[in-house]
């Protein structure tokens, strides 16, 4: 004890020692670079750095500056060691926008904040942020039917900050060919046009009007400029088609499938790139635009480096420009089969690319070898038959009396012929080498509308500007069918061969005595082209075939909140089990205001073009007669399961409406198997909900009858907290974890949807 009490004394028996704070400059923590894009550019960004210290106690404040181009901002004030911003607030203090590598110094200033002494750190952090940034403006207009969320042409943003891309005119007049320039992919953005002949983004700018045809486009938004160049020709040139002195294959638009189509002879290992108007470059206000697409064969760009053959021999090439990114691929190899001919011309330039494909003919389905066609001179010219579209195979020319065959790619003389539009025969049978040529001098309509008179025809007239066949204002008093007749007559013979004189069969590809065309009740107007690879027609401005089998049904009527279509289009009825059998859900409940406990209604075609009425059959409660004569039928209010089983032809059929009584789940819920169907509860308007404790499995039953259930389509995808469609007699609904669950079924939509979300 005398021991610890000695050390104790000489413990306290000196001065206390001195706290000594030492001086210390700040300094960086090191950083990595930063990959940013559009996904992680608000995520955040953090600094570190270690404290600085005056040699006394003091409150210290730091600066972080961030120096770019030239310029320097203060990004940061802080006490702590450490600042924390997102990605797109240091861009937008940097004015940083663009795609680009940016390569930003970072300097830290300490202070202290009583005596004002300042440290800086010795060495400043320089940090790399690659940005890559995707911004698109959309072109909405006539081509696509002025609709938001749905352009299919848009313009990319490059890393100069201009946005560029192309768009193809496929049509003048009644707005087919005028556009806006849109930010978003609707109409809540600025939306661009023009004002007073310039490009303007002000509400009041009118609509920008481009020629049919391919266009390249280029909008600076800092200059408010707009740059159209319309595109006359599309081809492929390089060592690997043929050499790089000119365009070795042009490139024709299928609108069917919506790309760029070519055929070249190519050499396996050899380069080769795409370019426009058989030019490198184009200049416009005395600057020049490269034109010719490169790079990998996955993303085209411009200025791109040149791409690379994989095949050898005639290969097809397919290639996107209208949604990015922008691709070509080398498709199979060509090769001739004896059944297919086409017709090259020399008012294409012999382009063999838009050449129209003829006809095979047949006897008994064995081929004969002859074909039959249309072609469409512009002017005087020639044409000659070919196996491929191209001239690297065989053709056929000389004379009509005496077919000559030529190699591919040999010299070839064609066969002399007339301007205007002609129906071509070659006969390529051994021994009979010929072919016929005839004048067509008159295109009509014939059909219900004028009771199949080949000799007195609804006349088409030939438009010059759109080079096309045209009528307006057909006046259909029926439902019918319909053919193009030519020269007003069904067949003609020459040298001993019929060849028929009528088009049909799809308006999409009319052939040579192709089937009836179904047309519907109403005026119409018709065009009629020749001037591509396919014989088009378009009824009221469309291209696509009417047809006599409706896609949907629809019930329509006094009910829910339709109301003879007044609120939503009708619910539908979509195609079920049996061949032109129709059926659907569909909650009839009686509308708010609404007298009586009956509701009058209508079967109809998609968009009530056609109207069916019902008429109830004897000895029945709710089945019904359909026809196009007639008046209302009359239904109790109430939830049905409806199915039409249709003669469309004909318009008429029967209608049967099953009264639905319960409606419920059943499936692997509260430890059942399937036998038990657990009860919704209504809520109003066509709303059914309920709580269920689910394990896995489940669907929709009603009546506890199998015959009526609702569950998942074969492409639907079942997701916790979003509506999801049904359809009738579908597959199992199933959640991933076994809970409680909320459950909203909607009945008063088509198609009816469930929503289920997890307590």
């Amino acid at each position: 004890m005398s021991a610890v009490a000695v050390l104790s004394l000489a413990a306290c028996n000196h001065d206390p020692d001195e706290i000594v704070i030492s001086t210390v400059d700040p300094a960086f923590n090191k950083h990595s670079d930063v990959v940013v894009n559009d996904v992680t550019v608000n995520e955040d960004f953090t600094l570190v750095w270690s404290a600085a210290k005056f040699g006394v106690e003091a409150d210290v404040e730091y600066a972080v500056d961030a120096t770019y181009g030239g310029s320097t901002v203060t990004v940061a004030t802080t006490e702590n060691c450490y600042a924390t911003l997102t990605n797109s607030e240091l861009f937008d203090l940097l004015g940083i926008r663009l795609t680009g590598a940016y390569e930003v110094t970072f300097c830290l200033t300490a202070t202290n904040l009583a005596s004002g002494e300042t440290k800086s750190a010795q060495k400043p952090l320089v940090i790399t942020f690659d940005y890559t940034k995707i911004s698109y403006m959309w072109i909405l207009g006539g081509y696509q039917g002025w609709t938001g969320d749905n352009a299919s042409s848009r313009l990319l943003q490059g890393a100069d900050g201009v946005f560029r891309g192309f768009i193809n005119i496929l049509a003048e007049g009644d707005g087919n060919n005028e556009i806006k320039i849109c930010t978003q992919n609707g109409w809540d953005g600025t939306n661009y046009g023009m004002k007073d002949g310039v490009f303007s983004g002000e509400g009041d700018a009118g609509n920008i009007t481009l020629t049919k045809g391919l266009h390249y486009l280029e909008v600076n938004l800092d200059e408010v400029t707009l740059l159209d160049i319309p595109v006359t020709k599309v081809g492929i040139i390089g060592e690997g088609v043929g050499g790089w002195d000119k365009d070795y294959s042009e490139m024709r638009y299928n609108a069917d499938k919506g790309v760029w189509e070519g055929v070249a002879k190519v050499i396996s290992g050899k380069e080769y790139k795409v370019r426009f108007n058989d030019a490198w470059n184009v200049v416009v206000d005395g600057k020049e635009y490269d034109f010719s697409l490169g790079g990998a064969t996955t993303d085209l760009q411009f200025k791109g480096s040149n791409l690379l053959i994989e095949g050898d021999g005639i290969v097809s090439f397919e290639m996107n420009i209208f949604d990015y990114p922008y691709t070509i691929k080398e498709g199979a190899g060509l090769e001739e089969n004896n059944e297919v001919l086409y017709i090259a011309s020399s008012v294409t330039g012999w382009n063999y690319g838009v050449a129209p494909q003829m006809q095979p003919q047949y006897d008994n389905s064995v081929f004969n070898g002859t074909f039959c066609g249309m072609v469409n001179m512009p002017e005087a010219g020639e044409i000659l038959f070919a196996r491929l579209p191209t001239e690297y195979g065989t053709r056929f020319g000389g004379s009509l009396a005496a077919l000559e065959t030529y190699a591919g790619g040999a010299a070839a003389t064609g066969i002399a012929i007339s301007k205007g539009l002609h129906y071509a025969y070659a006969n390529l049978n051994d021994g009979a080498m010929k072919a016929a040529v005839i004048d067509i001098t008159s295109i009509g309509l014939v059909g219900n509308v004028n009771g199949w008179n080949a000799g007195a025809p609804i006349e088409l007239t030939y438009d010059a500007a759109s080079d096309s066949f045209k009528v307006s204002d057909v006046a259909f008093e029926t439902d019918g069918e319909f053919k193009i007749i030519m020269n007003k007559m069904w067949n003609t013979s020459v040298d001993g061969v019929t060849h028929q004189m009528s088009l049909g069969g799809s308006c999409t590809n009319l052939v040579v005595n192709g089937g009836n065309l179904f047309i519907t009740k109403g005026t119409h107007s018709f065009e009629l082209t020749f001037n591509s690879t396919l014989v088009k027609l378009a009824i009221d401005g469309v291209v696509a075939d009417l047809s006599a089998n409706p896609d949907f049904l629809e019930i329509t009527g006094s009910f829910a909140h339709y109301n003879w279509n007044l609120g939503d289009p009708s619910p539908a009825l979509m195609p079920y089990k049996q061949e032109n059998e129709f059926a659907g859900f569909v909650d009839m409940y009686k509308p708010e205001g609404a007298t009586g406990d009956v509701a009058e209604f209508k079967v109809t075609y998609p968009n009530w073009s056609t109207w069916l009425a019902p008429t109830l059959q004897e000895g029945t409660t709710y089945s019904y007669t359909i026809s196009a004569d007639g008046g209302n039928g009359q239904i109790p209010f109430g939830l049905y399961f409806w199915s039409v089983i249709l003669n469309a032809r004909d318009k008429a059929g029967v209608a049967t409406a099953t009264p639905i009584t319960s409606i419920g789940l059943i499936g692997n819920i509260d430890g059942d198997g399937w036998s038990k169907q657990f009860p919704l509860t209504s809520a109003g308007k066509g709303i059914y909900t309920g709580e269920f404790k689910i394990d896995s499995e489940f669907k929709v039953r009603m009546n506890d009858d199998w015959g009526f259930n609702l569950g998942l389509p074969s492409d639907g995808t079942f997701e916790l907290g979003k509506e999801v469609a049904l359809a009738p007699d579908a597959g199992n609904l199933k959640v991933n974890e076994a809970g409680t669950y909320a459950v909203t079924l909607n009945l008063a939509k088509t198609p009816n949807t469930i929503l289920v979300e997890k307590k």
